[in-house]
């Protein structure tokens, strides 16, 4: 550690295990016989530019996909500009190759899916252009990657690249990311399904970030404030160059970012979102619609008495009466609505069974609320009305159905439908499950 304590450029030994690398520091996230520190891979403990080298040798499999984007985002951001970095890692096509084949199966698995002791499990295996992708996209140039077999049941990638000069756009997602992890957002080894759309939030934040003005920081607030007034208090927090920004706009955004948050803004978009107009497989006008409210109530935030009170009005007005489960909502993205969406399909199921058409007829109502295209809700609402007598009602939801439905379950569709409609005996039971299982088993809270 005296080299990083001198101010000098260090060389990191990422994922050690037992293995001490003599004038390296030698890191992991377990303390070992081999480590000098005790760190996580994703969040190092050093300033940016500290390091000439990184090796990562049989890490990124562990991290999983989330997880080594974040961690080359990190090594990016401690390696000075043209630092080496070097990770091995299992190929994953050969690696597949090889478990197929019955005389070295047994011996490939565990390079398929590591070991069962702790942190040794793989979770996630890199081909060689996915790898190469990931790293460019981190802000690494001269990127090479070779195949290497040195035996037959431990088929490895070999990557080396060079840390590309600096950019605003990276360095800005690079502390970003490190923001979310710091400020509880997130945790990439366990992120949420709807990943994706944050990470496009950061590249679109990031370039906003290059242009310092009043105009690009309300744009910023505006794009990342809509998926959670927490990314964009991040976001605020991680400009570059503050100095450069326009003092009072900036104080006004990080006021109105942070009333937000108290006023639990992801969760008001999420009601508005439930009550707007939409039907099966035709949510793009509404979408498109919120996307253009949500920007002029921003705006009338930012800027008072400047023509748009009546839009925010509206709008208070509109988002006032949150239901419980409004307020599940802390990231306001398709998937986490449509996560939420299952859940309560999976309640409106159990309420179906259990006899209690009123509470499962609302459960399946607000499911397609925020989710109008989510075929168990649509096709058990239209079911549930049948059992109240309520055939035209049932009709209107089967019809819907036909816009969204997967072709696997077409024929099924097409008996009961022809039941439903009297063009065959009557339906006296259904012919297909009431709900995806998965849902019943992991949303049941």
């Amino acid at each position: 550690m005296e080299e990083m304590r001198g101010g000098m450029v260090a060389r990191l030994h990422l994922g050690c295990g037992l293995v001490h690398r003599s004038g390296w520091i030698n890191l992991d996230q377990y303390v070992t016989d081999g480590a000098d520190l005790e760190a996580d891979a994703i969040l190092l403990p050093f300033p940016d530019g500290s390091a000439d080298a990184v090796e990562a040798c049989q890490l990124v499999e562990h991290l999983g996909y989330v997880g080594a984007l974040y961690a080359l985002y990190e090594w990016a951001r401690v390696l000075i500009p043209g630092g080496a970095l070097l990770i091995e890692t299992p190929d994953r096509p050969a690696t597949l190759e090889a478990a197929a084949n019955d005389e070295t199966a047994d011996e490939v698995f565990p390079w398929l899916f590591g070991l069962e002791q702790r942190g040794q499990g793989h979770r996630y295996l890199f081909s060689a252009d996915e790898l190469a992708q990931l790293v460019s996209k981190a802000g690494f140039g001269a990127v090479e990657v070779t195949r290497m077999a040195t035996r037959a049941t431990r088929p490895m990638l070999r990557l080396v690249a060079r840390r590309a000069t600096d950019t605003v756009a990276t360095s800005f997602v690079s502390r970003l990311h490190r923001s979310f992890i710091t400020s509880g957002i997130l945790n990439p080894m366990d992120a949420p399904q709807y990943l994706s759309g944050l990470e496009a939030i950061c590249e679109q934040v990031g370039a906003k970030a290059q242009r310092p003005s009043a105009q690009s920081l309300i744009e910023l607030v505006s794009l990342s404030a809509r998926y959670s007034p927490r990314v964009a208090a991040c976001a605020l927090a991680c400009l570059p160059n503050p100095d450069a920004w326009c003092a009072r706009t900036l104080a006004q955004a990080r006021h109105l970012v942070a009333d937000l948050e108290q006023e639990r803004f992801s969760a008001r978009l999420a009601c508005r979102w439930r009550a707007l107009p939409k039907c099966a497989g035709g949510t793009a006008t509404a979408w498109a619609m919120l996307e253009r409210e949500v920007s002029l109530y921003l705006a009338a935030r930012f800027c008072p008495g400047e023509g748009l009170d009546d839009v925010r009005a509206a709008f208070d007005a509109a988002t006032a009466d949150l239901s419980s489960f409004d307020l599940w909502v802390d990231f306001f993205c398709r998937g986490a609505l449509t996560n939420l969406a299952r859940r309560l399909t999976a309640q409106g199921v159990r309420a179906f069974a259990h006899g209690e058409p009123a509470s499962s007829k609302w459960a399946f109502k607000a499911a397609l609320g925020y989710d109008p295209d989510l075929v168990w809700a649509r096709w058990n609402l239209a079911r549930l009305y049948l059992c109240l007598g309520r055939r035209l009602d049932a009709l209107e939801q089967y019809e819907q159905l036909q816009a969204n439905l997967p072709a696997g379950l077409r024929s099924a569709f097409e008996r009961e439908m022809d039941a439903v409609a009297g063009r065959e005996g009557r339906m006296d039971k259904f012919s297909v499950p009431l709900a995806n299982l998965a849902d019943l088993v992991d949303r049941a809270a």
